[in-house]
């Protein structure tokens, strides 16, 4: 996959996890974009997400919003698709974000094959675009992206950046990112 490039645009995404942020601040550092997380599994909303919203957007910084993917069968995914289109609506839902709504799903606790993956992220997007009338994209580590099988390819990547100077390998689906994060620390 291809490199970062000095005129890139420069994103975020955070959870319950970074505690406070001085959004100013992250706008500041030239950060024009984040995604924060919304939701998890079928159930879980992150007690920051309307806060961090707010502050986003005061801030001047684009909003994005993800959902972390717990999701072991199709049903379960749509089941997860719906609760992360209604917590959606608390910031006016997915056509009100400045940016596409995100499946984050980068891990298998399920010990799920590579086809059932790929299954389960397919009903997820598929169900969420039909909820939202938005295409998704799809957030992924490198290494765990390489389970994903063509059917996904039609949608944008957005490759987590666990070092500043790693290279992501080029995977079946994909051989470009769209996004390519940067990682942030409470501020």
């Amino acid at each position: 996959m291809q490199t970062r490039k000095t005129g890139n645009a420069k994103g975020i995404d955070v959870s319950r996890y970074q505690g406070m942020i001085d959004w100013k601040s992250v706008k500041a550092d030239g950060i024009s974009f984040t995604f924060i997380k919304a939701s998890q599994g079928q159930r879980y909303v992150d007690p920051t997400f309307i806060t961090n919203a707010k502050g986003v957007r005061a801030a001047g910084v684009l909003l994005g919003a993800y959902h972390f993917v717990d999701a072991t069968s199709v049903e379960a995914a749509k089941a997860e698709a719906r609760h992360f289109a209604e917590v959606l609506e608390q910031v006016g839902g997915a056509k009100g974000l400045d940016l596409p709504a995100v499946m984050d799903y980068e891990n298998n606790p399920g010990n799920l094959s590579k086809t059932l993956i790929s299954t389960v992220a397919l009903a997820f997007l598929l169900e969420l675009e039909r909820l939202t009338g938005c295409k998704p994209i799809i957030y992924t580590g490198n290494a765990f992206a390489a389970n994903f099988n063509a059917s996904l390819g039609g949608y944008p990547l957005w490759i987590a950046r666990y070092s500043d100077t790693r290279v992501p390998s080029d995977t079946v689906t994909w051989k470009c990112w769209d996004i390519g994060n940067t990682a942030i620390a409470a501020r």
